[in-house]
């Protein structure tokens, strides 16, 4: 069972490490972006990372916490003026602006979040981290369609 749990993680590390560097490419190729992202999937990594660092097994500790630090990046959403980059192997790592747009709103426990909408009708993500930031803000007001109201932090 152990070597059947070492192989697993061994296939996850090398999964994860191929699409952090398919995203890493994707970003490199826009020259203005902005990063924002959600604070509960980093909740998900940070008990990945205990529970590698509790583990007693020194191979599976250090599979468990490289695959938690891997996993960081995936839940880095980009947004550039094209649209949000993705990984390369998908649509040329692009998801284009037009099938875009948003909305500011407020989540749970009160915190504002952006929401991001698919061809204007499925919600596509929920963010709440560096929502705010005057880079962020502009552009999304400057390239991204509004999802049926104004925007409170462009006023």
């Amino acid at each position: 069972m152990s070597t059947f749990f070492t192989v697993v993680l061994i296939i996850l590390c090398a999964v994860v490490l191929v699409y952090d560097i398919c995203c890493f490419i994707s970003w490199s190729r826009s020259k203005e972006k902005a990063f924002i992202s959600n604070i509960w999937p980093f909740a998900v990594i940070l008990i990945i990372a205990a529970c590698g660092l509790l583990l007693k097994n020194s191979l599976h500790s250090i599979l468990l916490t490289s695959i938690a630090v891997l996993l960081i990046p995936l839940n880095i959403t980009c947004l550039s003026p094209e649209g949000i980059r993705t990984a390369i192997f998908s649509n040329k790592g692009i998801s284009p602006v037009q099938n875009l747009s948003y909305e500011y709103g407020k989540g749970l426990f009160g915190m504002e979040k952006l929401d991001l909408f698919l061809n204007d009708k499925k919600l596509a993500q929920s963010f709440n981290l560096g929502i705010k930031k005057m880079k962020t803000v502009k552009m999304l007001a400057d390239w991204y369609g509004k999802h049926g109201y104004e925007n409170p932090l462009t006023k």
